[in-house]
This record gives C-alpha cells, structure tokens and sequence, in this order.
C-alpha cells in the first residue's frame, strides 16, 4: 500500500459509520470501496450521490473509488480496511508495563474513565509511545461492530490484512492536519496520532454548520509551519467527467487581507466543495480541496485489537447469561435422569439376588448333599438328565427325540432329502440331498417350521447342503 499501487484482488474499502452500517452494510451501497481502474470499471465506474465518478488522489490513474454494497463487490483476495472516525475513538493513556494477554485484560481499566460506552464492550488497540512516562495511543472501536464488519469479509473468502482508523489514514502536510469529507460525516486529522470524527447530514446547510464547528476546533491547533496571504481563488475539484469549476472569489464575503491557515481537505464528490469554501471563509481557513487520497498505513492495526482464533472470539463473543435459566434446566434434567438409572439399576440387582437365591434353594431342597454351586442352572440340567437316563427315559435333547421333531418339520421330503444325520453334544449335523433346499425361500420356510417346534436350524453357508439342528431353551 505504501506504493499506491493496487493490484487485481486488493482493494481498500472505507467502511460506514456503525448507525448506517448495521442495516444497510449487505445490500445498499454503503461502502466506498477503492479498486484497481480495470476492476472499479466493471463494477460500474464512480458512484457518489450525485453520479459523478470520483477519482483518487495521487494515484487517479491506477485506482478508483466506487459506491457498492457488500454483496455486489467483486471477487477479491485481500482488502485493507478503516473504519468511520466516529466509531473509533482514539486515546492517550498511561499504560501498565505489561505484555500479551495481560495488557489486553488490564486496558479496560486504564480508559475506563475516558469512555463514555462500557470499556469491556470495546476491543483495544495498540500504537506508539506519546511519551515518556507510558503514554501510549490506544484506539477503542466496539468489539461487536468489529467482529460483524471483519467476519462479514472473511465469511466471503476475503483476508482482511489491516484495519485503520479513518482519522489515521488521511495525508498530513507539514502542520500534520488534515480534513476528510465522506460518508455524510467529518474526519479531521488534527497531528500525527490524533484526530476526531464529526457528523454531518447530506443537506448542504447542515454541512456548513458541522464543518464550521469542526474548524473552529481546528482552529485551537497549534500554529501552522506556513502562512499564506489570504484570499485566494478557490481551487476546482477534478473528477473523471471532467473538472467541477470551483466558486468564484466575489461569492465569498468580503473581508480584509490577513493571514490564514491552509488545510487540506479532501471530500469525496463536488456537493461538499461549496460548504467547505464557505466554512473556511468564517473559520478563518483556507481550504486547499482535493479528491479523496488513497489512504496511508496508519500507526496502529485494529485488527490487534482481536482475541484468539475464530473459534475463540465466538465463544468469548457468546451471550451465554441468555443461556442460564436453560442450561440449568438441562443439568437438572440430566441428573436427574442418572439419578432415576441408578435407582433402577439398584432395583435389577436387588430382583437378581433374589432369584439367585431362589434358585439355589430349590436346588439344594431337590438335590441335598454337600455340593458347591457354581451354575445352578447347568447343575441341575445334568443332575435331571442323569436320573432321566438312569430310569431309562429319553431327554429332549437326545437322538430320537430330536431327530423325530426334525423329522416333521421336513414333512413328506423327511426320507428323501437327508443324505446324513450325525449326532453329538445334543445336536444334530445333517447333510441334504443336491436339489433340496438350496434356494433361500425353501431355507427360510424350513427354519420357520423349525421354530414352530422348539428347534433352531442354522445352515453352515448359501451354498452348502449342511446345517445344524439344537433345541431351543
């Protein structure tokens, strides 16, 4: 930037002032962005109010500004940012010798009462020594206006380089002033690390009163380096339709040659050129007026004045005071939902203590001797099946009988579908014919009619003829 020289994908974009911003910064033309001539051409040339393109001084030739609204920027890779006057206030106050985070969180007390807003609402920038006893420039601008305006470039896929007070980036001559006409508002570069903004409506009466009231505050600045012999004929604005011829010297009150003070004053169309004129003939100024400047790289970046990563400056910018009534809510719903588990789960090991115990009664009232139960259940299967084969009975799960049920959920193809049947451990392997129940639904039919009589049927594999008859339990 120091080149003034914008290449294609950059440019630097004047923000508005916070009370237009918030609802008009998306879809109405509220930013004046300045982009390389080739690219502002295709956006659609100047726009001021007035439809007169404005050009930029010093660099005309290579840059453009131009009237857009967000949505309507082209596509672009990085812009440099400033931020109105009158939502930056800049300062000079003694800092603590600190560093890092514990500057940051000590900077809301030390401004504290220079602020009128709540200083732990504003983010805090950062610039250079005024002096030797701390004095540092620090630059408060509200951390929420901040956050919306850098975030709304970001979430476009746009880096956001540098972000500058406006009062900060204007050309200084050698009395280090400056005057900025833009955005329906007033921005006075009043020295090196000072200036203010001032507000100022579209109506011309309205503009000559503000501007008088700030150059009467100018006015207290200390004394130029030059003096020039006053009047002078008022110098013309150009613009890319041509030049704007400037107000004759007999509209201007008569008055006695005396010396007065030159100030710069850009403005960003030829509406402010007869306002600024008259104001400077009552402040005893004269005004040496300029297209708008392409800004300078201002003594501090905004964007210092950020915390932590994006993730970071969400939760810190999160109203979470909104969320206690439902948060407390939710813990209490959750503990009381563990409470109501645990409660119920103590319920479940108390009923299987119980019929643990049961079944261990009835087992030794069945069985009595000096055993040691380790599976009651498993214990007294065998112990029943050894008196069944001792009174010479079959079990359920012996060969015949389970192959007798097996047998009747084959039906009629009992005698010509098995080719083998294979008995052990209380399950029956068998191997089918080729051609019987090789499709799935045949399968599947078989297995039903097997559960129907208490027996479960697994087939080994799709494709082979072997499957593995149990009973159920």
């Amino acid at each position: 930037m120091a080149a003034q020289v914008l290449r294609k994908g950059q440019a630097i974009v004047w923000v508005p002032p916070r009370a237009i911003g918030e609802r008009a910064f998306a879809t109405e033309p509220a930013l004046l962005a300045m982009l390389p001539l080739a690219v502002s051409e295709k956006v659609g040339g100047g726009a001021n109010p007035g439809g007169v393109p404005v050009t930029v001084f010093g660099s005309a030739s290579t840059a453009r500004y131009v009237r857009v609204s967000l949505d309507a920027l082209p596509a672009l890779k990085s812009a440099t940012l400033i931020f109105d006057a009158r939502d930056v206030n800049l300062l000079q106050a003694v800092v603590p010798p600190l560093s890092g985070v514990r500057l940051q969180q000590a900077l809301p007390n030390v401004v504290e009462d220079l602020l009128l807003q709540d200083a732990h609402g504003c983010a805090f920038a950062l610039g250079p020594r005024t002096g030797g006893d701390g004095r540092r420039l620090v630059a408060a601008i509200d951390r929420a206006w901040l956050e919306f305006v850098v975030g709304a470039f970001e979430r476009r896929g746009v880096r956001v380089q540098a972000a500058w007070p406006a009062q900060l980036a204007l050309p200084v001559g050698p009395d280090h002033t400056a005057l900025a006409c833009i955005n329906d508002g007033l921005v006075l570069r009043s020295g090196l690390l000072d200036g203010i903004g001032w507000g100022a409506s579209a109506d011309p009466q309205a503009r000559l009163e503000a501007l008088v009231a700030l150059m009467a505050n100018a006015g207290e600045l200390p004394a130029p380096a030059e003096l020039v012999q006053a009047p002078s004929p008022a110098p013309a604005l150009e613009t890319d339709a041509g030049a704007v011829t400037g107000l004759a010297a007999r509209e201007l009150p008569a008055e006695p040659p005396r010396l007065r003070r030159r100030l710069a004053v850009f403005v960003e169309d030829a509406s402010w050129q007869a306002p600024v004129l008259k104001a400077a003939a009552r402040a005893g100024f004269e005004a040496d007026i300029r297209a708008l400047p392409f800004p300078l790289p201002a003594p501090l970046d905004l964007l210092a004045a950020r915390r932590g990563s994006a993730a970071q400056r969400w939760l810190a910018d999160f109203d979470w005071r909104a969320w206690r009534l439902p948060g407390a809510l939710a813990a209490a719903s959750v503990a009381v939902a563990l409470l109501g588990l645990n409660l119920h789960w103590g319920m479940l090991v108390q009923e299987r203590d119980q019929l643990k115990t049961q079944i261990e009664r009835r087992y030794r009232q069945t069985f009595p001797g000096p055993q040691v139960l380790v599976d009651p259940l498993l214990q007294m299967r065998r112990q029943v099946a050894g008196l069944r084969t001792s009174a010479g009975q079959a079990g359920p799960e012996d060969f015949v009988p389970l192959l007798s049920r097996f047998a009747q959920a084959l039906g009629g193809q009992a005698t010509d579908s098995l080719a083998s049947v294979e008995f052990r451990e209380g399950r029956l392997s068998v191997r089918f014919q080729p051609g019987f129940y090789e499709a799935r639904s045949v399968r599947e039919l078989l297995v039903t009619a097997c559960q129907r009589l208490g027996l479960s049927l697994r087939f080994d594999s799709d494709r082979e003829p072997t499957a593995t008859v149990a009973l159920v339990r």
